[in-house]
């Protein structure tokens, strides 16, 4: 189980260097790895349908799995804030 979870370490490290990834605190690391991990869950979810033959595509990790939707939609900034003040 902790060989598991030093892996799983590793790889949110790996993935954080592969995409620039720098959080400004240790709070602020622990939500986005929280938020990863879910995604990395729901990947793997979905790949096993993929590998069953029950969904058409496959998922993969990007540079926008650490975001909550909301950030997602706002085009991968921290807050929509944010954007609009930056105009």
């Amino acid at each position: 189980m902790a060989s598991e979870r030093q892996d799983v370490d590793k790889e949110f490290e790996e993935w954080k260097e592969e995409h620039g990834k720098k959080y400004k605190s240790k709070e602020e690391e622990a939500k986005r790895k929280k938020i990863w991990l879910e995604s990395r869950t729901r990947v793997i979810e979905h790949n096993k349908k993929y590998d069953s033959g029950e969904s058409t595509y496959e998922c993969g990790m990007n540079h926008m799995s650490d975001l909550e939707m909301h950030e997602v939609c706002c085009g991968g900034m921290r807050s929509c804030r944010e954007e609009k003040n930056d105009s």
